[in-house]
């Protein structure tokens, strides 16, 4: 068995929350992903072996908890206190149930930290706090025939502020637990033109459609993709490298040039340049690595289509 869950390790490593497994009988830590490491604060090697109940704030609950499961019971988002390897308390939503793997059988217990809704908070309070600064400059663009930046109504995706405020998001939760966050710009180099007297801008509205539900279709739930101009999409990607984001772009463009439009008359075929970049280690606000990704689209830009520009 012991085999078995060496194997199962590369599996949960990839599981957001934290994930312990632990045995019936004696309640040791028999394996753990690496959030669940981070957040008990002891290494992987050292955690193995240890009294999982010993990190439940309170010998009763942790008494009663074990009952439960051991009568067959699945506890479920429970709200408790949990204490790390060097004692500092922090609170938590755990799961847990009996599991079978292979011939044995284990409990699986899953936390996450609810400090971080916290943080989360108040990292959107501080960047509603900036969206209120800028909606005298809104309110001007309005009155100058402009529309307010909220989601894009033609795409479905998110507009400049909601990017901005999960940028902002993503970077708290990248630092605090050491993830990754990457970002991609992609743009598309033959969108036509807005000519009243030939096209009424059926086929722009059509290719941006395009576009933006391909970007859409292309990523995960837990992306974000945003239209930061007419034809130019933001994709933020958390816990994703930099070599993850740069396949993404490869396949957008690969996708892209399967799509086809009618222009007066013509038929087109679509195409895009697409920049990357990513937070580094010693930044702890997204607009560094969002000027990056400026710059990487530049250069792709001068480039032309199907060109991919890396700025780390």
């Amino acid at each position: 068995m012991r085999d078995n869950l060496e194997g199962f390790q590369s599996l949960i490593d990839t599981i957001q929350g934290a994930l312990v497994l632990v045995s019936p009988e004696q309640g040791l830590i028999r394996s753990a992903n690496q959030l669940a490491c981070i957040l008990l604060a002891c290494p992987h090697g050292d955690l193995i072996g240890q009294d999982f109940y010993q990190f439940i704030d309170g010998l009763e609950l942790a008494r009663e908890i074990d009952s439960d499961i051991q009568r067959g019971n699945m506890v479920y988002n429970r709200g408790l206190r949990m204490r790390t390897a060097i004692g500092r308390p922090f609170e938590v939503q755990l799961s847990a149930r009996k599991v079978t793997l292979g011939d044995a059988q284990w409990l699986a217990f899953s936390f996450q930290d609810r400090t971080e809704a916290k943080v989360m908070s108040q990292l959107l309070d501080f960047e509603h706090q900036l969206v209120e600064r800028s909606l005298n400059i809104v309110r001007t663009l309005q009155a100058e025939g402009n529309p307010p930046e909220e989601d894009d109504k033609l795409t479905g995706v998110a507009g400049r502020h909601r990017l901005l405020a999960i940028a902002h998001s993503e970077t708290g939760r990248a630092r605090r637990y050491g993830g990754q966050l990457s970002s991609l710009v992609l743009e598309l180099v033959n969108l036509p033109d807005m000519t009243p007297s030939e096209d009424d801008g059926s086929a722009r509205n059509h290719l941006v459609r395009l576009a933006g539900s391909l970007c859409l279709q292309s990523t995960r739930d837990s992306d974000l993709v945003a239209r930061q101009a007419a034809g130019t999409f933001v994709i933020l990607l958390p816990h994703t490298p930099l070599s993850g984001a740069n396949e993404l772009g490869r396949r957008l463009i690969r996708a892209l040039r399967q799509l086809t439009f009618v222009y007066q008359g013509q038929e087109h075929q679509a195409a895009a340049c697409v920049g990357i970049s990513a937070l580094r280690i010693d930044e702890s606000a997204p607009m560094p690595m969002l000027g990056r990704l400026e710059q990487a689209l530049a250069r792709a830009r001068e480039r032309g289509a199907n060109y991919i520009i890396r700025r780390p």
